[in-house]
């Protein structure tokens, strides 16, 4: 009897302790659109790995100028030029465009930010929310899609990695195939 009970315990801690682990991206995704609704830059810095983030956009902005520099250059001489330049004004331009207002325009709006966005506090707030879906991509990721058919040209998914075992914070983003820049 004693037995059965102790088995039965450690049963039902691990049912228990599997669900937590699997329930965490959503809490924290749900946490992180609570942060963003109410404004909150200190829940936040602790919901986003702003540097990761920032890398993230960086590659994702990148590989798209490098693309349309390729698919437009022809006989420029001064491609190279930009090509060269490109990179670093992008770089200037996303360290200062992430900023916790413009996660949170972000993640209320389900848009790739543009510079006029960041310094308007206001913006999107009069435009439907995109629709939202959760799920694991891996273990260590969890994506929120945002889905809107008007919009597919900016629609974004951001990307949450585990920190710790419960912990998950926002790290990355997946712009569309459409997605442009605007610096």
């Amino acid at each position: 009897m004693n037995r059965k009970l102790i088995t039965g315990l450690v049963v039902a801690a691990g049912v228990v302790f599997l669900g937590w682990v699997a329930a965490s991206p959503f809490l924290a995704a749900r946490a992180l659109g609570d942060a963003a609704e109410r404004g909150d830059a200190e829940a936040l810095e602790r919901l986003v790995d702003f540097p990761a983030l920032r890398d993230s956009m960086k590659q994702e902005f990148n590989a798209r100028f490098v693309e349309e520099m390729r698919s437009s250059s022809g006989d420029d001489p001064f491609a190279g030029l930009g090509t060269l330049l490109g990179p670093a004004l992008i770089s200037g331009a996303v360290d200062a465009l992430v900023t916790p207002r413009a996660v949170a325009l972000m993640v209320r709006t389900g848009e790739a930010p543009e510079a006029r966005d960041a310094a308007d506090p206001q913006a999107g707030a009069d435009e439907p929310e995109p629709k939202r879906s959760l799920g694991y991509r891996d273990l260590n990721t969890f994506a929120i899609n945002f889905q809107d058919a008007d919009r597919e040209d900016r629609a974004i998914t951001l990307l949450m990695k585990r920190d710790g075992l419960f912990g998950w914070k926002l790290a990355a983003i997946d712009l569309p195939e459409k997605a442009a820049p605007a610096a």
